[in-house]
């Protein structure tokens, strides 16, 4: 009877076991670390992913840009009336199986973006694959030279612009940030443009060289509308406190002070008065000085406020400026659709479907207050004689 209890526990628990029989194998894998799309020939669209080369992953001590024997990843393209109809094409070129897991970047070339990018974006958000915490980004050029170079320091450009966006000093958008600013009220998405850096003198080829971001696009209901400045980038980004920590440098006369780290926090204030709609802006900064070229002594109460005073024109410069750019654009890339669609719901469904002409006619006021906490690891302008500093 024993036995017979251990051959039937030992069968039972057989049930419970799971084989092998339909694994994959990392060798049966080609690892995309990126991935372009570009507007084809006949309105067809090509796609280019750049795969990692296994066995040049090489450790230790590595020529930069390069593993043991070549370089660490290569591209390959296709073209296709869709991107699941290209990228069928381009795994015909390639003897492993695409595998998209670990792609970090999404690049779209920014005439395929002036046309839309809708029907692109819903294959990146309905495949199983892709991840949501890849960044998405739009090329000034053809996207595929992008991911084309040969980083001096990274392994792949892919790498270049993954570490860039990581450092969290600029925008960056993920795939599940575009997805949900997509469904919000406005409708707009900024996306970084990406450029690519002139080669250094020292540079044995022209492809030598890193992608970068400057700037950004702007997208309306999917499609490109505008472009928008780094300088004025920085307002938009300081309106939706995307950056926390960033250096900001104003004049004071004709010199200059910078200041790092520089933290800001901004609340909007939305307010209908019949027709007239307002947006209050009150922003709360701060930062410590990390060079002062002017003959001031930040020591002084009274050069600190002359300080202090040009560091907020400074921020009132830039974010009214970055307000009044997307007015006349009639972009809503600073979220006031969702302020007034919490506060005014009412309201809001009156002119939700002509947001775009509400959002150009809205009065925005400013309530700015800064502060400069620390003047550094000195008190007078460094390199300057004493009886010169004010």
């Amino acid at each position: 009877m024993i036995k017979l209890i251990i051959a039937m526990m030992i069968s039972t628990s057989m049930l419970f076991l799971t084989g092998c029989w339909d694994r994959t194998e990392l060798n049966d894998l080609s690892l995309i670390s990126a991935a372009s799309f570009d507007k084809g020939s006949k309105n067809r669209i090509l796609a280019t992913v750049q795969v990692i080369i296994p066995q040049n992953q090489g450790g230790g001590q590595q020529t930069a840009g390069s593993g043991g024997s070549g370089p660490r990843a290569t591209t390959r393209s296709a073209e296709g009336i869709n991107i699941a109809d290209a990228l069928s094409k381009l795994q015909r070129k390639i003897p492993r199986r695409l595998f998209w897991g670990q792609c970090k970047i999404f690049i779209f070339s920014e005439e395929l973006a002036r046309n839309g990018i809708r029907e692109e974006f819903d294959f990146l958000v309905r495949h199983p694959q892709p991840r949501e915490r890849a960044y998405m980004m739009i090329s000034k050029g053809k996207a595929a030279e992008a991911l084309e170079l040969i980083p001096p320091i990274e392994r792949a450009s892919s790498e270049a612009l993954r570490e860039i966006s990581n450092l969290q000093d600029g925008l960056h958008v993920t795939l599940e940030q575009m997805s949900i600013e997509l469904k919000e009220d406005a409708g707009v998405n900024t996306l970084p443009m990406v450029y690519i850096l002139p080669p250094s003198k020292l540079a044995d080829k022209p492809i030598q060289t890193i992608p970068y971001m400057k700037g950004a696009a702007i997208l309306k209901k999917g499609k490109q509308s505008g472009e928008i400045t780094e300088k004025l980038l920085r307002g938009v980004l300081l309106i939706n406190n995307v950056v926390k920590d960033y250096s900001i440098t104003f004049e004071v006369g004709e010199e200059q002070v910078s200041l790092k780290p520089v933290k800001t926090k901004v609340r909007l204030v939305p307010h209908i008065d019949g027709d007239n709609w307002s947006m209050n802006v009150k922003v709360q900064s701060e930062g410590s000085i990390v060079q002062n070229s002017t003959k001031m002594n930040p020591m002084k109460p009274e050069e600190l406020e002359k300080m202090n005073l040009a560091f907020r024109e400074d921020i009132h410069h830039r974010i009214e400026a970055s307000v009044l750019y997307l007015q006349q654009l009639k972009a809503d890339a600073l979220r006031f659709s969702t302020v007034y669609h919490k506060k005014y719901p009412k309201e809001w469904e009156r002119v939700k479907e002509n947001w775009d002409e509400q959002f150009a006619k809205i009065r925005v006021t400013y309530d700015i207050k800064t502060d400069i906490k620390k003047p550094g690891l000195i008190t007078t302008p460094g390199g300057m004689p004493y009886e010169e500093v004010q």
